[in-house]
């Protein structure tokens, strides 16, 4: 197998390198990480083996390249969309809405983690701490501006809210074509169990 100038999905100035994660990540969605061989990604990547094998020894250290700059690219985008929003009660219905989105493409769904290596799974967890972190904040802020509840404890809570963000985004991952229904539901039902009475 040879390099292919243009492979469809793909941009025709895409480095080899760019062209295996972006692959890898497509085919996590279509099939799951059972599905992945170096001879598929390969393909799907439109590079030959040896390309693939310069740039990744294994199929673990592709997925956990592909899973690092997945979450960086999400983490960057979810930081865009906080950062115009003023108001706490915006920027957490963003947050589940975020959650959604990234569930539809089922690069996080439920159970993504089985089978992956100790490193993989701990590149993953990266995401959710960053998520944690800014549901966090939010809570925080929403109870200095008297818009979230004065009981919420937002090291606990915000864990809380975050496996509903995760069941969310898993609901998004098997219905992708509900995803703005789900997005709605969600942010509505996160914003009741956090709203000031």
């Amino acid at each position: 197998m040879t390099n292919a100038p243009h492979k469809p999905g793909f941009s025709s100035d895409a480095s080899a390198d760019s062209r295996i994660v972006t692959a890898t990540l497509m085919l996590i969605a279509e099939s799951g990480l059972g599905s992945l061989t170096m001879m598929r990604i390969a393909e799907t990547a439109g590079v030959a083996r040896q390309t693939l094998y310069n740039h990744y020894p294994d199929v673990d250290s592709i997925v956990a390249e592909a899973i690092r700059r997945h979450n960086r690219e999400s983490i960057d985008l979810l930081k865009s969309a906080l950062d115009v929003l003023d108001r706490p009660e915006d920027r957490l219905e963003q947050l589940v809405r975020h959650s959604v989105a990234v569930g539809a493409h089922a690069h996080h769904a439920r159970g993504i983690e089985q089978g992956l290596s100790a490193a993989a799974r701990a590149t993953l967890r990266e995401y959710e701490e960053v998520l944690d972190q800014y549901i966090r904040r939010v809570l925080v802020d929403g109870q200095e501006s008297g818009v979230f509840r004065d009981d919420l404890s937002p090291n606990v809570d915000a864990g809380l809210i975050r496996h509903m963000l995760d069941g969310l985004a898993a609901q998004s991952a098997a219905a992708p074509q509900q995803a703005a229904s789900i997005a709605t539901s969600g942010a509505r039902t996160v914003l009741a169990a956090v709203a000031q009475g």
